[in-house]
C-alpha cells in the first residue's frame, strides 16, 4: 500500500475536520496557523494537487478517463450518451460554451496565491521548506495557467490573492494575450528549477526539478508549434507571434536536454519481449521512465480503468467502453517495415481472408500493447470480436451463424466472444490496463497516470531539434524509442515520421487532440470525418477473418478553424464584463 496515499489522506481529514454538533464551538483550523505547521501545509497543498485533474477521473465510474482520447479520434465510446463522445458530438457555441473540456481552475489559482503571499510570512517553518513549497506551489500554477491557455489562448492573469474591496480593474481583469501567459509559464518555470533541489519525487506525485523541467519543455513546444503554424487574432488574445518561434523551440530543446543529460532518466527496457515490455512500463509504477505521475490506490483514491476497458467475458462487471478507432490503428506500421496505411481499405472485402497474426500481430509491438483485436491473450484466455462465424457443415454447405451460437468443437464459444466486443469498432483500448487486477470494479484499479514519462522528453527534444535545423540528433532520439519498441531504424527525421512517432508511443495517454490542435491539422483527421471501425467474420475452416469497414460513429466529425480554441462561456463574461469572447464565436 502506498503509505503516502494514506497519509494525505489523513491530514485533508484533520485539515477539513468540525464538530457536527450545533451546540458546540466548530473546531476547524483558521488559515492564520496552517503555515506554521508542516502537517497543515502538507495538507493545504495536497488539496490543490487533488483537484488539479492532471487526468479526469469524472463520471460514472471515472468514464472521462477516456476524454482527451475520444476527442482526438482515438477511440470513442461505448454508448452515445457518454460524456466522452458528448465531447466532440456537442455544438460548440457561445452560449453552450466549453462542455466537458473546460478547464478553468481560478479556485485552485486563489489557493496557491495565498499560499506563495503567506507561506513566506511563517514564523515556524524553516527557510528550505517555505521555498520548497513555494516552488511546487508555483509549478501547480503554472501548470493551470498552462492547461488553460491550451483551451481557451489568453486568459486572465491573476498572481495576487483577490479581496472583494479591491477595485474593479481587479477583481474583473481582462484576458491576457496567449503569448504573455505561455511567457509567463516559462518564465516562472525558469525560475524555481534554479532553487528545486536534484532529486526525485516525481514518480511519487510531489513537483520536483524536473517535473517543472518537463513542463517547461512542453508548454514551449507547444508555443513554438502556435507561433509556427497558426496566426495571431483578436489583438493577440489568441496565437503566437511568429517571431517568438525560434526562441520557444530553444527552450524546449534545452529543458529537455537537460533532462536528458541528467542521467537521472532511461527508457523502461526490463523485458525481452517488446510488447510485454510496453504493458509493463505503465504498470511497473516508479520505474526510471517516470518524471512526474498522479498516484493513484485502489480504494482509497482509485479508479475504473479496469472495469471499463476489459472486453467482455472477462472478470470486468461493464466492460468494453472504448472501442479503437480503425484509422487511428493505420497510424502503427509493421515491425517488417510495411507501413500500416500499406493494407489497402479496398481490399477489406467479405471475399478476402486474412491471418489475424499478420494483420495485427506483425504491427509494432507498442499497437498489440495498446489495442485489443480478435484472439488477443487475456487472463490465461482469447478475446474474439468476430459477429459471425462462417463453416462448413456435415452436408457439405456453407453456413454463417452469429458468434455466441455456434457448437465448436462439441463446446460452447467461450464466454470472451461476446456482442458486446464486436459493436463499435470490434478493437478496444489495452493501454494501462492491469491483467492481473482480479477485481476490476469501479475503484479497483490503481495504475498511476504518467503526467511526463522520459518517453515524450526524448519526442519533444526531437521535434524541437527538427526545426531547429538539429536532424541528425532528432533521429537519434527517435529511433532510441524505435530500437526499445523493436521496429526498424529511421534513416531520416522528418517532420511526418516526427509525428507518426510521437503519435503511437504516446497513443491514448491524453496527447493526441492536442498535438492535433498545436500543429493546426486538426481537420484532417476531426472535420468532415466518418470514422471507421471493423467487421470480423470467422472462417472456421480457414482459421482466417473476412474483414470488412463499417462506420464507427452515426454521424460525421465536425471540426471547424474556431475550435483550436474553446468558447468562453456566457456566464463568465455575464460575471466580468472585461472577458472578451474567443474568435468564431
Amino acid at each position: 500500500m502506498k503509505s503516502r496515499i494514506v497519509i494525505v489522506v489523513l491530514l485533508l481529514a484533520v485539515f477539513a475536520s468540525c464538530e457536527s454538533q450545533l451546540t458546540k464551538t466548530p473546531d476547524f483550523i483558521s488559515e492564520d496557523v496552517v503555515f506554521e505547521d508542516e502537517s497543515l501545509t502538507e495538507a493545504y497543498l495536497a488539496s490543490v494537487y487533488n483537484r488539479m485533474e492532471f487526468i479526469d477521473t469524472g463520471g460514472e465510474g471515472t468514464l472521462n478517463m477516456g476524454m482527451i482520447p475520444a476527442a482526438g479520434a482515438e477511440h470513442i465510446n461505448f454508448a452515445n450518451w457518454q460524456t466522452p463522445n458528448s465531447t466532440y458530438r456537442r455544438s460548440y457555441t457561445a452560449a453552450a460554451g466549453p462542455g466537458p473540456l473546460n478547464y478553468w481552475k481560478y479556485g485552485a489559482i486563489r489557493d496557491l496565491n495565498y499560499l506563495l503571499e503567506n507561506i513566506v510570512n511563517s514564523e515556524s517553518l524553516s527557510e528550505e521548506y517555505i521555498l520548497q513549497k513555494s516552488n511546487e506551489a508555483r509549478f501547480l500554477r503554472a501548470f493551470i495557467y498552462f492547461e488553460m491557455a491550451k483551451r481557451f489562448g489568453g486568459v486572465p492573469l491573476i498572481t495576487n490573492v483577490q479581496e472583494v474591496d479591491d477595485p474593479d480593474e481587479e477583481l474583473f481583469p481582462a484576458r491576457t494575450s496567449e503569448q504573455e501567459i505561455y511567457e509567463f509559464v516559462m518564465a516562472e518555470l525558469e525560475d524555481i528549477i534554479v532553487t528545486m533541489p536534484d532529486a526525485k519525487s516525481g514518480a511519487s506525485g510531489r513537483a520536483d526539478k524536473y517535473a517543472a523541467l518537463s513542463l517547461l519543455s512542453r508548454a514551449s513546444l507547444y508555443a513554438a508549434s502556435i507561433g509556427n503554424f497558426g496566426e495571431v487574432q483578436a489583438e493577440g488574445v489568441v496565437g503566437i507571434s511568429p517571431s517568438s518561434v525560434q526562441a520557444f523551440y530553444q527552450k524546449s530543446y534545452d529543458a529537455s536536454k537537460e533532462i536528458i543529460e541528467s542521467g537521472m532518466f532511461a527508457l523502461y527496457n526490463k523485458h525481452d519481449d517488446k510488447m510485454t515490455n510496453f504493458s509493463q512500463l505503465f504498470l511497473d509504477e516508479g520505474n526510471e521512465e517516470v518524471i512526474f505521475a498522479e498516484v493513484f490506490e485502489p480504494i482509497i483514491r482509485g479508479h475504473g480503468l479496469d472495469n471499463l476497458a476489459t472486453p467482455a467475458g472477462f472478470l470486468s462487471t461493464w466492460n468494453s467502453n472504448y472501442p479503437v478507432l480503425y484509422d487511428f490503428v493505420e497510424q502503427f506500421d509493421f515491425v517488417d517495415g510495411r507501413k500500416g496505411t500499406d493494407i489497402s481499405r479496398d481490399d477489406l472485402t467479405s471475399e478476402n481472408l486474412w491471418d489475424i497474426d499478420d494483420f495485427f500481430g506483425m504491427r509494432d509491438p507498442r499497437f498489440r500493447a495498446s489495442v485489443f483485436y480478435p484472439e488477443s491473450v487475456w487472463q490465461g484466455d482469447l478475446a474474439y470480436f468476430h459477429s459471425s462465424t462462417t463453416y462448413t457443415n456435415d452436408a457439405g454447405e456453407r453456413v454463417t451463424v452469429s458468434s455466441g451460437t455456434l457448437d465448436r468443437n462439441g463446446e460452447a464459444w467461450p464466454a470472451a466472444c461476446h456482442p458486446r466486443n464486436a459493436r463499435n469498432t470490434a478493437l478496444l483500448l489495452r493501454k494501462r490496463l492491469d491483467e492481473s487486477n482480479q477485481e476490476p470494479i469501479a475503484g479497483r484499479s490503481g495504475q498511476d497516470y504518467y503526467v511526463f514519462r522520459y518517453a515524450e522528453t526524448l519526442l519533444n527534444f526531437a521535434e524541437a531539434a527538427y526545426y531547429l535545423g538539429n536532424t541528425a540528433e532528432a533521429l537519434d532520439a527517435l529511433n532510441q524509442l524505435r530500437d526499445r519498441a523493436g521496429m526498424p531504424l529511421l534513416t531520416e527525421a522528418t517532420e511526418e515520421n516526427i509525428r507518426q512517432e510521437r503519435q503511437v508511443e504516446l497513443a491514448f495517454e491524453g496527447h493526441r487532440f492536442w498535438d492535433l490542435i498545436r500543429w493546426r491539422i486538426a481537420p484532417q483527421y476531426l472535420d468532415k470525418v466518418r470514422t471507421k471501425g471493423l467487421v470480423f467474420n470467422y472462417d472456421l475452416d480457414a482459421d482466417k477473418y473476412a474483414i470488412t469497414l463499417k462506420n464507427a460513429e452515426g454521424e460525421e466529425r465536425t471540426f471547424g478553424p474556431e475550435r483550436y480554441y474553446l468558447p468562453i462561456s456566457l456566464s463568465l463574461i455575464a460575471d466580468n464584463p472585461n472577458l472578451t469572447q474567443n474568435p468564431g464565436y
